[in-house]
């Protein structure tokens, strides 16, 4: 299989949908969806199906809101996939659209029961560039994905692997739910496929079995997690390394399982401390197992900093996850 950058495969899943669905539009900020791959293969949106499928391209104002509701509106009209793709510096400004209109579209107009006929289903996906990297405070925000998963109606999906960022994507396009789509660089690239095939929504993945503890975590806390795991299996302690994937809908029940078999949950994101995805997921696991051991790891309640350095003073690292999970073993 051919080494392929999380990118090129997000892009191979578009252009496989649009050749397929004659009426699936692409919408990216100051891109026209093109991509290369080392092996010589290219995909060039824009020149393969023109610009009338491509809802945004160079030289179109720079508004993140317009692109959100332009991309919205041909999901919410006949069922018609859009993809819109927004940068890490404008996290929230789909909100509003996402979380009062589309979201809430679908129960109103009862999109999953038949609805209306000219409302299939909203099957519109935001993707968000992650902010993972040194920006500044007002162009970088961590942990935007909690937010979303607060509103009712959508998904919001955070892949890790680069096999998961291209399947959920075919599986999102295929469907017909609003979905936040959060792609971090967690995992650069990756041998995958080139045929198309589906990731599951809605359900987590173990990446490493273990016995003494469960940590849960997503998106950009991936290779400090694993660092950590493997720092702690030369000690003797076999953590469960379960990659969440999908926040909403979220599966309470592979994390419930896992931490019944482990009885302690260490959760690792870059989340933020006050009111985090981290800390809900130690609350389902509250409800269904009596008497397990918790900790939690996050980003603090602060901005995204502008240095290299102060991100990784912040940032939940492997040293932290590890010595968290100690202790954790001595409760």
């Amino acid at each position: 299989m051919p080494v392929t950058s999380r990118t090129f495969a997000v892009l191979s899943a578009v252009q496989y949908e649009m050749q397929k669905n004659p009426l699936m539009v692409y919408n990216e900020q100051g891109s026209t969806g093109a991509g290369s791959r080392a092996d010589g293969k290219t995909i060039d949106i824009k020149g393969e199906f023109g610009v009338d499928r491509i809802l945004a391209r160079m030289g179109m104002v720079i508004d993140e809101t317009q692109q959100t509701a332009c991309a919205g509106y041909y999901a919410s009209v006949d069922g018609v996939p859009a993809v819109t793709v927004l940068p890490s510096m404008a996290s929230m400004f789909a909100f509003e659209l996402m979380g009062n209109a589309f979201g809430k579209i679908r129960y109103a107009y009862g999109a999953d029961t038949g609805g209306y006929n000219y409302l299939k289903g909203i099957p519109l996906v935001v993707r968000q560039q992650g902010a993972s990297r040194a920006n500044d405070p007002t162009h970088g925000e961590v942990g935007e994905e909690e937010a979303y998963a607060w509103c009712t109606g959508i998904q919001v999906v955070v892949p890790h692997k680069v096999y998961d960022c291209k399947g959920m994507m075919h599986s999102l396009l295929r469907g017909n739910r609003p979905t936040f789509y959060v792609d971090y660089s967690s995992e650069a690239s990756a041998d995958i496929p080139d045929e198309p095939y589906t990731v599951p929504i809605g359900k987590s993945a173990i990446l490493k079995e273990g016995k003494d503890l469960t940590i849960a975590t997503y998106g950009p806390s991936h290779p400090e997690v694993a660092k950590a795991v493997d720092a702690l299996a030369k000690e003797g302690i076999a953590a469960e390394y379960l990659d969440v994937r999908t926040l909403k809908p979220f599966d309470e029940a592979t994390l419930v399982t896992s931490v019944k078999k482990t009885g302690r949950l260490l959760t690792a994101t870059w989340a933020h401390y006050t009111m985090g995805f981290g800390g809900w997921m130690l609350a389902c696991c509250a409800q269904e197992v009596p008497g397990f051991k918790c900790r939690m790891i996050s980003w603090p309640d602060c901005p995204n900093p502008g240095t290299p350095e102060m991100i990784a003073w912040l940032k939940p690292t492997s040293d932290k996850i590890a010595d968290a999970a100690r202790k954790l073993m001595k409760l």
